[in-house]
């Protein structure tokens, strides 16, 4: 594991130091000098965690689904299903079941700048935020690039818990007809 450096610079970011603080061991509670100088930042060092966690069995990282787990997910209805591809192939081949199309090129635009309303009207979806623990992204194929992109992209901007369903439109069709 590395070290990730945290520069302070404001009194907000002080604060936010001495409450991590008292969260995580590796932090150092600094003085309230900073908050009166603004000289010199403060410097603190985070130990950062491991890139990509592993779910329970040990072989695939928690954020890729498998298809029993996405089954069981379309079932219960508490998932936000968004297929990344063009909506060109969606149409030579389908959406699972509940899923909205929002092409890898538009994802940025539709979850940061579309206000919950428009969003709405165009997906006849609520919106999905930060915070949701129910956000599935998937492509065509078996571990899709567009798909891992996505999800990527999705950390990036604060949707820490959404997944990918590794298996892609191709599995489900598959595992449907069988």
């Amino acid at each position: 594991m590395s070290a990730l450096r945290v520069v302070l610079f404001s009194r907000h970011a002080l604060r936010c130091s001495m409450s991590l603080s008292r969260h995580y061991a590796g932090l150092s509670a600094t003085s309230n000098r900073f908050c009166r100088e603004r000289t010199q930042p403060t410097q603190l060092f985070v130990q950062q965690a491991p890139a990509r966690l592993y779910s329970k069995d040990n072989e695939t990282p928690w954020t890729d689904v498998k298809y029993d787990e996405l089954k069981a997910l379309i079932k219960s209805g508490h998932v936000q299903l968004i297929d990344v591809r063009e909506p060109e192939e969606i149409a030579s081949t389908g959406l699972l079941p509940g899923a909205i199309n929002i092409p890898l090129g538009r994802l940025h635009q539709a979850l940061n700048y579309m206000s919950d309303q428009a969003f709405q009207n165009k997906y006849k979806r609520p919106q999905p935020k930060k915070w949701d623990n129910n956000i599935l992204l998937y492509g065509q194929d078996f571990d899709s690039v567009r798909a891992s992109a996505a999800l990527e992209l999705l950390h990036k901007w604060g949707f820490i818990k959404a997944r990918h369903y590794i298996g892609g439109y191709a599995e489900w069709a598959a595992k449907q007809q069988s």
